[in-house]
């Protein structure tokens, strides 16, 4: 009886600390809300009850509906959480096992796809090409932010068994890939003859009681208190409506509400629809080949902030963004959901978080944090950071060089932003302060950068040398090229001596980087290809979220 009543106590105390915390400072996040355009709502729930929700802004501007804990949001890529607990509650009832590998469901991939299991597309270690990336190369995604990718499902499974290779071998590495949720979704599909949509009502979201909570699977259909979703080019531009929304579901689609979500977050501790072994699988790290954990499990990303035990995921589409953090050592979540492309939910949600577990002195700071002071260097001690980087972890290319008097970090034929220096070791971005590039030399002239977004983690690059091609050298480039796991053709040409690239109905200039390999947009990576004789052949793409795509030389 003693100890029952010191535990009441304690759960006692522990409410009303909640209680006591200062939550007119979360509203005070959404002042910089337009309260007549789209908006944000914000829901902290503590020991399973809503304990505050605040809100700013429309749900839709046609008709002034202002958001409420009610008002339905598309979740983008936080849905994928709801995929896996489908999965996961197969796996319990035995209609699948998580080693199986993906030829027992789709006889028609490639041997590369098919001995891909169903845990390594949980946990995004598969290698798998990401389907938005494929259709984007093959011209069915433009570049430019009210364009959305158009297709259905049909148009995947086209695309996946042209696949023969894969990024890199399954379980070796982790790349977060859309088309592994996606895949997942067709797996429940091939095993219980029912849609993701479906079954995730009879299974999931009905006995719940998430009554306004779906996996929008049709177009256009009426979803009771539906947001709209709004975008713009810049922050004070006009807003539009973005209307064209995807039918495709399992790494996207779930709609949903702060009320609906307070039902899964109790579901998350309470564990009455999927059982314990579900939600220890839910919370279980990927693993590589070698042993080496990777953050992501199912569905969900195991981190920490300020010390603190975190489980998380976010979710972005044009005209809705999300983020979801669970502190369950606290009982303690942070929902955030916004509809128009220019409101950054993540930084929202780090704030919230930042109130109830505040940053130790000896932390980096969140991205709210106050400025860093510059620090005044020499012309010298700012050339020892001129140079030319490629990222190890996405083999990216970039160059830190100084135009006028601003030092900048340049993306290779992309934009450029200014650096401002901390310390004679240290640069700053000057629109995200909270990104570090700390630089190390070696005594041969190698420079190593270390970056450090307390946010999102740790990247790493070297200097390189960057080939200088010969005028004379270019044309033995110029040439079509034919991909056929894409069944496209793309063209490199030569326009007043340069070399460019014809993709995404754009001629789009490709700089050297090392010998015989090129960039394009700082999002394009080509890697070409010899004959003993030193023809070329053709080359490797890399490209976001999907590499090693060959294109042969036509």
């Amino acid at each position: 009886m003693k100890y029952l009543q010191v535990f009441l106590f304690l759960t006692i105390c522990s409410w009303s600390a909640a209680q006591d915390y200062p939550l007119k400072k979360i509203d005070a996040l959404l002042n910089e809300v337009d309260s007549a355009g789209p908006g944000v709502i914000i829901g902290v729930v503590k020991d399973q009850r809503l304990l505050h929700s605040v809100s700013r802004g429309m749900a839709n501007l046609d008709y002034n509906i202002p958001i409420g804990t009610t008002s339905n949001f598309r979740l983008s890529s936080t849905s994928k959480q709801f995929t896996a607990a489908c999965i996961l509650h197969l796996a319990d009832k035995e209609q699948l096992s998580l080693e199986d590998p993906l030829a027992k469901f789709f006889p028609e991939f490639s041997p590369q796809l098919g001995q891909v299991t169903i845990q390594q597309l949980l946990n995004h270690t598969s290698g798998i090409r990401d389907y938005m990336t494929l259709m984007m190369i093959q011209g069915s995604r433009q570049m430019d932010f009210f364009n959305n990718f158009i297709g259905e499902d049909q148009d995947i499974m086209k695309l996946m068994a042209q696949q023969e290779e894969l990024s890199f071998e399954s379980g070796s590495m982790h790349s977060y890939s859309n088309t592994n949720y996606w895949l997942l979704g067709q797996v429940v599909k091939r095993i219980t003859d029912q849609s993701l949509e479906a079954y995730a009502q009879e299974h999931i979201f009905g006995p719940l009681g998430m009554n306004g909570t779906c996996f929008a699977e049709t177009s256009g259909r009426v979803i009771p208190q539906r947001v709209a979703g709004y975008v713009s080019p810049c922050p004070d531009c006009e807003r539009m409506e973005y209307r064209s929304q995807s039918e495709v579901v399992g790494d996207d689609g779930v709609i949903s509400s702060i009320q609906d979500l307070l039902r899964w977050e109790q579901e998350f501790y309470q564990h009455h629809v999927l059982s314990d072994q579900c939600w220890d699988k839910m919370l279980t790290k990927g693993k590589l080949n070698n042993g080496e954990e990777v953050s992501y499990a199912s569905g969900l990303i195991m981190s920490d902030f300020n010390g603190e035990r975190l489980v998380k995921h976010s979710g972005q589409n044009p005209g809705f963004s999300s983020e979801i953090l669970r502190f369950p050592d606290h009982q303690l979540s942070i929902i955030v959901l916004g509809n128009q492309n220019w409101y950054d939910v993540r930084r929202y949600a780090n704030s919230v978080a930042e109130i109830f577990f505040p940053t130790p002195p000896s932390k980096p700071l969140v991205p709210n944090a106050p400025r860093p002071i510059a620090a005044h260097l020499t012309s010298m001690e700012l050339e020892q950071f001129y140079g030319d980087y490629h990222f190890l972890e996405t083999n990216e290319y970039r160059t830190v060089k100084k135009i006028g008097t601003e030092l900048l970090y340049h993306r290779n034929n992309g934009p450029s932003s200014k650096l401002i220096p901390i310390s004679k070791t240290t640069l700053i971005f000057e629109d995200r302060p909270h990104i570090q590039l700390s630089f190390s030399f070696e005594k041969d002239g190698t420079k190593h950068i270390q970056w450090d977004d307390p946010t999102m983690g740790k990247l790493h690059a070297s200097s390189y040398e960057k080939a200088q091609l010969e005028d004379s050298k270019k044309m033995t480039y110029a040439a079509k090229y034919r991909s056929t796991e894409l069944n496209t053709t793309i063209e490199i040409g030569l326009i007043e001596n340069k070399l460019v690239l014809h993709i995404l109905s754009q001629q789009i200039p490709l700089e050297s980087t090392v010998s015989d390999e090129f960039v394009a947009m700082g999002m394009f990576t080509l890697k070409f290809e010899r004959d003993q004789g030193g023809r070329i052949l053709g080359f490797r793409m890399d490209a976001p979220r999907a590499e090693n795509i060959l294109f042969e030389k036509t």
